[in-house]
């Protein structure tokens, strides 16, 4: 085989197994601080920011709401930055490492620096700081390489404010999904039938994400228990995965909303086998309580709902794995994520190694274009 045909080889599959991320996190270079330029003045001297006595934006506008489980090893990649910046803050440095260097066609980025603000308890300030950084990201991020994706932030406390926010933004060109960090509330409540109807619709899926501020806070949502511990925190994130996905199918917000999408990013994929199982089983002999639940609950989630891969999942047996794949349906429900620039990061070329390759296409490819329709072009 000569060289120059090996190359072609190499190309033409390269260009065959087109790459969609559906969880890259992009930060901010100087924290919250970067967005008080995207508020009003009356809201920057409402946060503090530009105090006199010596105090910066910086140390002034600080939210506490990340990293309360702290990683001893770092939370991200030590090669995810350039010098000095810190790590997925250069847009350059990211399409270059992350989209040229592992061959991804396109990234959706949900927000590194907000993903606890559905813990904060005023809902103004959340909602200006979800605002603000929409704008950042879209100046920052989605006009420097038609290969980023944003998903627009709502603070989920306030719906009024976070319908004002999706009908600002749902327009703005890159915008593929909303990304509605989670609070106390389960998200099958009627607290969030406005946001619903709104990203309907605009024809826009609704993204959650752990957040770090799991039992921590009085809006935070909740766990079985407070882990002590990293690793038990990391471990259990599927707790509030699992809770969400059953109050949304036990209060039939698919059947009020029927065209209403749903990402469940980093919250592990086993547990979908069981959940969908115990809840069709007791669907039967329990439906009198649900009534407005017209169909099996598994018939709504392969529908309307879709998994993101990351952290996948790795059994000592790759039997196993195979016939996961095939307990949750996942040529339909999975999609390829990275969670770049994160410690535990997924290479695409080789996070999916052990399924068949039309099976890779499917969660790597096809699953996120088909779900995110003419928006991902």
């Amino acid at each position: 085989m000569t060289t120059a045909y090996a190359a072609r080889q190499a190309t033409e599959k390269k260009q065959s197994l087109a790459i969609i991320d559906s969880d890259v996190h992009p930060y901010m270079e100087n924290g919250l601080a970067t967005l008080v330029p995207y508020m009003s003045t009356a809201w920057q001297k409402r946060i503090g920011a530009g105090l006199g006595g010596g105090h910066t934006v910086a140390s002034q506008f600080h939210l506490p709401l990340d990293y309360l489980y702290i990683n001893s090893s770092g939370g991200m990649r030590g090669d995810t930055s350039r010098p000095g910046m810190s790590p997925a803050t250069d847009p350059a440095f990211t399409a270059a490492q992350l989209l040229d260097g592992a061959g991804i066609d396109r990234a959706i980025l949900l927000s590194g620096h907000l993903l606890g603000i559905g813990a904060m308890p005023d809902p103004q300030v959340a909602a200006t700081i979800a605002s603000a950084y929409n704008d950042w990201m879209c100046e920052r991020w989605l006009q420097f390489d038609k290969r980023y994706r944003g998903g627009l932030v709502i603070a989920p406390q306030d719906p009024e404010l976070a319908v004002k926010e999706i009908d600002r933004m749902a327009d703005r060109p890159g915008i593929v999904e909303i990304f509605m960090p989670l609070h106390d509330i389960l998200m099958g409540e009627k607290h969030y039938y406005p946001i619903y109807e709104a990203a309907q619709r605009h024809g826009l899926p609704i993204c959650v994400h752990p957040s770090g501020t799991e039992n921590v806070y009085a809006r935070a949502p909740r766990m079985a228990g407070t882990p002590t511990y990293y690793i038990e925190w990391h471990a259990l994130l599927g707790q509030i995965h699992q809770a969400n996905t059953a109050s949304l199918l036990c209060h039939g917000v698919f059947e009020r909303f029927p065209e209403l999408k749903v990402v469940i990013a980093e919250g592990g994929i086993a547990w979908i086998a069981e959940l969908s199982w115990k809840l069709d089983a007791d669907w039967y002999g329990l439906r009198d309580e649900i009534p407005w639940v017209k169909r099996h609950p598994s018939e709504y989630l392969n529908e309307n709902m879709r998994f993101t891969t990351q952290p996948f999942v790795e059994p000592p047996k790759k039997q196993h794995l195979l016939a996961l794949m095939d307990m949750i349906n996942a040529e339909k429900v999975l999609m390829f994520s990275s969670d770049y620039p994160h410690w535990n990061y997924n290479d695409p070329t080789n996070a999916l190694a052990g399924l068949p390759e039309d099976l890779q296409r499917r969660i790597m490819f096809d699953n996120p274009r088909e779900f995110y329709g003419d928006r991902i072009n």
